[in-house]
């Protein structure tokens, strides 16, 4: 029974969510950085909030949550969690749905651009007072920004509450004044609101970049100690860092740059652009392989020959962008994407990979600016916040994300949760007949492997995910299954757009009302993580190999900083990472207490040491060589159970 002054709003937690619900307040009160791994099906959004609530609302001042997920469609949970609690104990909350300028804008001229250049166009509009909902929201003159201000009050007053970023667009576009229409801009109505809100619910971009996060606190008058901080899928969280601080240009966008620069008629722009591109090439074409890592000091000077304020350049071809923009009519510029990849391009520091590629097709060079280290963005941002919850379901192993995060020891607080959900309803076997290491990659290993495949998905009785190391496995191999099985095989497809996707997602689950379909992903794909398959939806996955990276120069480059840094290069640069993504295809399966299903480990390193290790320890694995006799005895006793007590069996197969 939890204390009366945690607000839950249901009436007792699961099994292992009390425990997690204390543990976590305990870290909130005492000011740690608690890296939680919780399995699924434990309700980490519902004790996080709840336990962060407790907190919050008593301290003095007051203490704002920052609720932080990687992508946009994952705040629903956040805000059902919030309103679940508002209503139970009428606590009045006010939460508001950040999400980038681009998701809620209302100007038909600008919406529709992409990238950077959605961004110039809306700086264009607003610095041009040609933007009417900015105009409402803001005023450009006194007199209008009076009129702002009544209206911006206006709007947080019939807002206060709970809102999704849906919700606060339109009530911004349907805005009245006076009986007279007065939209105004969501984003700046979702700032203003952010302001009095007890939760704010945000991307990772919005604390992590290191340009966003230093406007938006200062702008809500928020104070980083006077937040705590929950970051949810935080295992996420080290690659989207080192994304962040990441950028890459092409000899072909340099060339494209100059074209605009001698549009602009601006020929010390064009002179320099194309320097840098000849030398770039000059480099290229001197390299013994196709790539190389630029060593310090010689980044510094190779692209000019003399020593430049990249900073500076950067930020100067970006001005030029604009330009670009405003005299040419076009809907994109290079110079902007340029620019920002030499202001990342100037920073100092080892933590960070600088790689000059040959590609091999049309005689194209890039450079590569890879980060390599989280922890300079991280360290001082988690170590600000009044306290902070990291967690997940595949956070571990935990001494990992607490080294590569930079969390002091003294502040450093973990738990491990396990599934609440019954372990019966589960399978998990490890396949040492096969192997995909390279080694063992060859025709009569794929068609075994293949034969075995289609015997496995056969035996499940509906739909099923086979998960493979790679799209060209995924091809190779997925092809030889067609002659073993006769379901429905779907395959993902590299590079497909997000429309092509969520068509052969939708299709995938309409089999689950027949005999059942088989899709065909790559581990490091969008299906590995993050999509929910209710129900009957997905009855089985396997694992096709170990999803590790392609150990090129950039992986090198950070097994290598591991090594120096911590002395487990191999393991935070290599095999922690690959596993981590097989455990979050794995757990696609058993979403809750009524599913159940198989999952297979096709790959006989699953047993060897460095992988084992980081298997969640709660689970049981059976090691096999037979996984098609195993999962069809697993189904068989599963359906006599069914038949002898229906009512108590978890799922309607």
């Amino acid at each position: 029974m939890l204390p009366s002054h945690i607000p839950f709003r249901y009436e007792n937690p699961r099994e292992g969510q009390e425990k997690l619900i204390l543990d976590a307040e305990k870290a909130f009160l005492e000011r740690k950085i608690f890296l939680a791994h919780a399995e699924t099906g434990l309700g980490k959004t519902d004790a996080s909030l709840s336990a962060a609530l407790s907190v919050a609302l008593k301290s003095d001042p007051p203490k704002t949550i920052l609720f932080l997920t990687p992508k946009n469609a994952q705040h629903a949970i956040a805000l059902e969690v919030l309103k679940g609690i508002n209503e139970k104990f009428n606590l009045k909350l006010r939460a508001v749905d950040l999400v980038g300028k681009k998701h809620v804008c209302l100007d038909e001229q600008v919406m529709h651009k992409e990238g950077r250049t959605f961004y110039e166009w809306c700086k264009k509009k607003r610095e041009g007072e040609a933007c009417t909902f900015y105009g409402n929201a803001r005023g450009y003159t006194p007199l209008q920004r009076e009129k702002a201000k009544i209206y911006r009050t206006a709007f947080t007053e019939h807002m206060s509450g709970i809102h999704s970023a849906a919700e606060i667009k339109e009530n911004a576009d349907d805005f009245t004044a006076g009986g007279v229409p007065a939209g105004l801009c969501p984003y700046e109505v979702s700032m203003e609101l952010a302001k009095k809100a007890h939760v704010i619910i945000a991307d990772y971009y919005h604390l992590f970049s290191p340009t966003v996060s230093e406007l938006v606190l200062p702008k809500l008058g928020k104070k980083p100690e006077n937040c705590i901080l929950i970051v949810d899928e935080a295992h996420n969280l080290p690659e989207r860092v080192r994304g962040l601080m990441t950028g890459s240009l092409t000899t072909k966008q340099l060339q494209k740059a100059q074209d605009e620069a001698q549009f602009l008629r601006n020929e010390e722009m064009q002179k320099t652009l194309t320097t840098i591109e000849e030398n770039i090439r000059k480099e290229g074409n001197a390299l013994p392989t196709n790539e190389r890592l630029i060593p310090t000091p010689e980044w510094k000077t190779m692209l000019l020959g003399k020593t430049e304020n990249w900073e500076d350049f950067g930020l100067w071809c970006q001005t030029e962008g604009v330009s670009y923009l405003e005299k040419s009519g076009k809907e994109s510029s290079v110079l902007l994407s340029v620019g920002e990849f030499f202001e990342k391009w100037g920073n100092e520091g080892e933590g960070y990979a600088r790689i000059l590629k040959k590609w091999e097709y049309g005689g194209d060079y890039s450079l590569t600016l890879r980060s390599l280290d989280p922890e300079t963005i991280t360290r001082p941002i988690l170590e600000k916040m009044h306290a902070c919850m990291l967690m997940s379901g595949t956070l571990h192993p935990t001494a990992m994300y607490g080294d590569v995060l930079g969390i002091p020891a003294e502040k450093l607080q973990t738990g491990f949760y396990a599934s609440p959900f019954p372990k019966e309803n589960r399978l998990n076997l490890i396949d040492t007949q096969h192997s995909t290491k390279f080694t063992e990659r060859n025709e009569t290993n794929y068609l075994r492997m293949a034969e075995d495949l289609g015997k496995i998905v056969n035996q499940i009785p509906g739909n099923s995910v086979v998960f493979f190391p790679s799209f060209n496995l995924l091809d190779t191999i997925g092809r030889k299954m067609k002659d073993h099985t006769m379901r429905q095989l779907l395959f993902q497809k590299e590079n497909m757009k997000m429309d092509d996707t969520q068509k052969l997602l939708t299709e995938f689950k309409q089999h689950a009302h027949g005999f059942g379909g088989v899709l065909l992903a790559c581990t490091s794909g969008s299906f590995g993580e993050g999509l929910d398959f209710p129900g009957n939806l997905l009855l089985g996955v396997v694992i096709v190999g170990i999803p590790l990276a392609e150990m090129n120069i950039e992986t090198q480059a950070l097994v290598d900083y591991y090594e120096k840094r911590y002395h487990k290069g191999w393991h935070y640069g290599y095999i922690y990472p690959a596993m981590g993504k097989a455990i979050q295809a794995a757990g696609r399966v058993i979403r809750s207490p009524t599913d159940v299903g198989t999952i297979v480990f096709l790959d006989k390193r699953y047993t060897w040491e460095n992988y084992k290790e980081c298997l969640p320890p709660t689970h049981t694995y059976h090691i096999t060589q037979d996984s098609p006799q195993k999962v069809k005895e697993f189904w068989q006793e599963y359906e006599r159970k069914r038949q002898e007590k229906p009512d108590e069996t978890a799922q309607s197969i």
